[in-house]
C-alpha cells in the first residue's frame, strides 16, 4: 500500500463529497449545472467557490509557504475530482495553479505570500499561452519587450495569450524580453495604477466553454525587482522547470473526465436494452467498457508512478514526465472517443442521459488532450545527461515541496520484480501462466529498445508503472491477489504496441463486475477503494 497516494485520494473524496450529488439537478456542482453554464457560455463560478470554500486553496499552497500541499499526490487527486464534475472550472483553476509554480519554485518570499494570499481570496492566476504566430515556442520571437529604467527598473509592453477565466484573472507569470535575456516576471492586476493592463476575450473554443482565452496587452506596465522571480536572464529555464508538474496536471484532468464518461455510459448500457437484454451483455459492448477501464487503471498507474517518483527519487521526476506525461491525455481522449460509439446518437445530443454531461466532456477532453502537447519548449536541461547534484537533495523542479518524504528507495525494474514474484511465489487462480508469458514478452521489447526516443517507450514506461501498482497493492483483494489486475492492464498495453491479444471472456466478465461494483458503490473509478458519497 502507499500511504500517500490513499492519503490524497481521501483529501479529494472529502472535496467531493463537500461538493454533493452531482447527480442532483438542485445542487449548483452537479452534472445539469454544468450542462447548463456550458450551453450558455458562463464560467461555472457556483462550483469553483464551492472548492475554495472548502478549503482547496490550502492545497494549492505549498506547506513551505503556510498550505497545506506536501506531495503532488494530492495535486492529482483534487483536480482529478473536480475534472469529474465540470472541466471547465478544473482547468481554469489548474492554469492558476501552474501559473504559481515559478513563484513558488524560485520567487522571493514576498511573491509567495502574495499568491498565497490572491489563492485565500478565491482569486487565480492567468497562464500564459503564446500567440498564434509562434503558439508555445519561445525560442521565437519574445511576446513581451522590456524597456529599461534606472535601477533594474523595466516597463513592460506586449501581448500574451492568457488560460483561464476569461478576463477575471487577477494576475499571471509571464517572460519578457530583457537587456540581460528573457526574464520571468509575476504580474498582478492590482498593481496597475495608471492602465497599463488590458485583457479583452481573444477565443473562444468548442470545450471548456465560460473559460475563453483571453488576450493580456501590457502597456508600459511598470516591473521592477519586487516583479522579478528568479534571476534576470534565466526566465526559460524558470519556465521550462513547470512542465513536468504541468504534464501530470493536465494528465489528472484527463482523467477526471474520462471517469465521468465511463460512469455515465456504464449507466447507460445497463437501462438500454436490446434483444431482450441490458446491452452491457454483448459482447462488443462489454470489450469497449473493460477497455476503457483498462486504459483508466493505465493512465492513474503512470500518474501514481510519477508521484511517487517525485517523493522517491525526485531526480528522475523531469525524465520520466517527459516520457510518459503525454500517454495519459491520449488513454483519456481514445476512451472517451470508444464510449461514445457506444452511446451512439446521444453522445451528440446536449440534452439525453445524463443531461448531456458525455455530449460536454467529449469537448472538454478534446481541448485538455490538446494542452499535453508541450510543443517545442525547451526543458532546463537534458535529465538524462546530468548526473544529479550530490549536494542538492531535490531538483528546482519539485524543492518548493520541501525535502522528499522518507518512503524508500524505488521500485528498481517493476516488470523483472513481477515476473520473479509471480515465478517464485506463484497466484492463485488461473492468470500466472499467462501473465508471466505477457510479462517476459514485454521484457523481450523492452530489450530491444533504441538509444532514440520512439513510442512505444511511453507504454513499456506504462507497463512498468503498473507492475509497480500491482506490487504496491497486490493483497488488496482478490482481482489483485490472483494477477488479474495487472494481467488485464499488460494486455491492453500490449494491443496498444501492436501485439494483438486473445480474447479472455472470464476476465472481461470479471473486469465489467468490478466496474459495475465501482458504479453502485460510487467509487471512483481507481485501483484504489475511494468512496465519493
Amino acid at each position: 500500500m502507499d500511504q500517500t497516494i490513499e492519503a490524497a485520494l481521501g483529501t479529494a473524496a472529502r472535496l467531493d463529497r463537500a461538493l454533493g450529488d452531482p447527480m442532483d439537478e438542485r445542487n449548483p456542482a452537479s452534472f445539469h449545472a454544468a450542462v447548463a453554464t456550458d450551453r450558455e457560455g458562463r464560467f461555472p463560478q457556483h462550483l469553483r467557490d464551492a472548492a475554495f470554500s472548502w478549503g482547496l486553496a490550502e492545497y494549492l499552497t505549498p506547506a513551505a509557504s503556510g498550505g497545506r500541499l506536501r506531495s503532488l499526490d494530492h495535486c492529482l487527486a483534487l483536480f482529478r475530482v473536480l475534472a469529474r464534475r465540470d472541466l471547465t472550472a478544473a482547468s481554469a483553476i489548474a492554469a492558476g495553479f501552474l501559473a504559481g509554480l515559478p513563484v513558488w519554485q524560485r520567487g522571493t518570499p514576498a511573491q509567495r505570500r502574495a499568491v498565497a494570499a490572491l489563492l485565500r481570496r478565491h482569486e487565480l492566476l492567468g497562464l500564459p499561452m503564446g500567440e498564434a504566430e509562434h503558439g508555445v515556442d519561445i525560442t521565437a520571437d519574445a511576446r513581451l519587450d522590456a524597456l529599461a529604467g534606472a535601477g533594474n527598473a523595466w516597463s513592460l509592453s506586449g501581448r500574451t495569450t492568457l488560460a483561464g477565466h476569461d478576463g477575471h484573472v487577477a494576475g499571471t507569470t509571464l517572460l519578457a524580453r530583457t537587456g540581460a535575456g528573457v526574464t520571468a516576471f509575476l504580474l498582478l492586476r492590482e498593481a496597475d495604477r495608471g492602465g497599463h493592463w488590458r485583457s479583452d476575450p481573444a477565443y473562444e473554443t468548442h470545450g471548456l466553454r465560460g473559460s475563453a482565452l483571453g488576450r493580456l496587452t501590457l502597456s508600459g506596465f511598470p516591473a521592477g525587482p519586487a516583479e522579478t522571480v528568479g534571476p534576470p536572464g534565466q526566465g526559460r529555464e524558470t519556465a521550462a522547470r513547470t512542465l513536468p508538474v504541468a504534464r501530470l496536471v493536465v494528465a489528472g484532468l484527463a482523467l477526471g473526465g474520462l471517469d465521468t464518461c465511463l460512469r455515465a455510459v456504464v449507466a447507460f448500457t445497463r437501462s438500454r436494452r436490446l434483444y431482450g437484454a441490458p446491452i452491457l451483455e454483448l459482447e462488443p459492448v462489454a470489450v469497449r467498457l473493460a477497455d476503457v477501464y483498462a486504459d483508466l487503471l493505465i493512465g492513474e498507474a503512470v500518474c501514481h508512478g510519477l508521484c511517487r517518483t517525485a517523493r522517491t527519487d525526485p531526480h528522475r521526476f523531469p525524465a520520466a514526465s517527459a516520457r510518459v506525461g503525454d500517454l495519459v491525455p491520449e488513454l483519456a481522449g481514445d476512451g472517451v472517443e470508444s464510449l461514445a460509439i457506444v452511446l451512439g446518437a446521444r453522445a451528440y445530443c446536449a440534452t439525453e442521459h445524463w443531461h448531456g454531461i458525455v455530449e460536454k466532456m467529449r469537448r472538454d477532453v478534446a481541448v485538455v488532450t490538446a494542452l499535453a502537447d508541450s510543443g517545442d519548449f525547451p526543458p532546463a536541461a537534458p535529465p538524462d545527461e546530468l548526473p544529479p547534484d550530490p549536494f542538492v537533495p531535490v531538483p528546482p523542479e519539485l524543492a518548493w515541496l520541501g525535502e522528499p518524504a522518507a518512503d524508500g528507495a524505488g521500485d528498481g525494474d517493476p516488470l523483472a520484480r513481477a515476473r520473479a514474484l509471480v515465478r517464485e511465489e506463484g497466484l492463485p487462480g488461473p492468470y500466472a501462466p499467462r501473465l508471466l508469458e505477457l510479462l517476459d514478452r514485454l521484457a523481450g521489447i523492452a530489450s530491444h529498445r533504441g538509444a532514440s526516443p520512439s513510442p512505444g517507450d511511453a507504454r513499456l514506461d506504462a507497463a512498468a508503472a503498473c507492475a509497480s501498482a500491482w506490487l504496491h497493492g497486490r493483497h488488496r483483494d482478490d482481482f489483485h491477489a490472483t494477477g488479474a489486475w495487472l494481467l488485464l492492464c499488460l494486455r491492453r498495453i500490449a494491443v496498444r504496441l501492436g501485439e494483438p491479444q486473445p480474447a479472455d471472456a472470464g476476465l472481461r466478465r470479471r473486469t465489467v463486475d468490478r466496474i459495475g461494483l465501482d458504479h453502485d458503490g460510487r467509487r471512483l473509478f481507481s485501483d484504489i477503494e475511494v468512496p465519493l458519497r
